[in-house]
């Protein structure tokens, strides 16, 4: 496609010298910028709701009365070992196979007390006897059961 050269006069001739007609983007520019300005415009919101601040300090000074929080949930701890092969429970100072931890577990429950079991295990202890307690206490309906973070015999304490 050919362009069509303006042609410069020296003399004070009716053109503008700068070729408009050859630059029809400048008008869309200007469409463009005119649109973004009236989205901007349009969308604007002056922020009429502004929160006040209550003038009156509260009664006893500045700071919030400080409230105790008072764990009333009974902890128990439990901890996963392999002895001869087989997992075994070290559950209130007594080790025990899986069935005789889950009696003594349902046994050691009362109904209107909150309980919060914690497990720990030894490393080389298979991850499903774990879980093993986990799903003795759900049978019991003891809510909070977790894992300690530590391993070995003194995690518990």
């Amino acid at each position: 496609m050919a362009h069509k050269k303006a042609q410069h006069s020296s003399g004070g001739g009716g053109g503008s010298g700068h070729g408009d007609d050859d630059r029809p983007w400048v008008y869309f520019m200007i469409d463009a910028f005119f649109l973004c300005t009236q989205f901007f415009v349009i969308t604007f919101k002056v922020k009429s709701d502004e929160v006040v601040l209550p003038q009156k300090m509260p009664p006893g000074g500045s700071a919030p009365a400080r409230t105790v929080a008072v764990d009333t949930k009974k902890k128990l701890t439990v901890h996963v070992m392999r002895t001869g092969g087989a997992a075994s429970y070290l559950f209130m100072s007594r080790e025990m196979n899986l069935s005789s931890f889950c009696d003594m577990l349902s046994s050691s429950v009362s109904a209107g007390q909150e309980y919060q079991v914690r497990v720990s295990y030894e490393p080389e202890v298979p991850f499903q006897d774990v879980i093993s307690v986990f799903n003795a206490c759900s049978k019991v309906k003891i809510a909070e059961c977790g894992l300690i973070p530590l391993r070995g015999r003194d995690a518990g304490q």
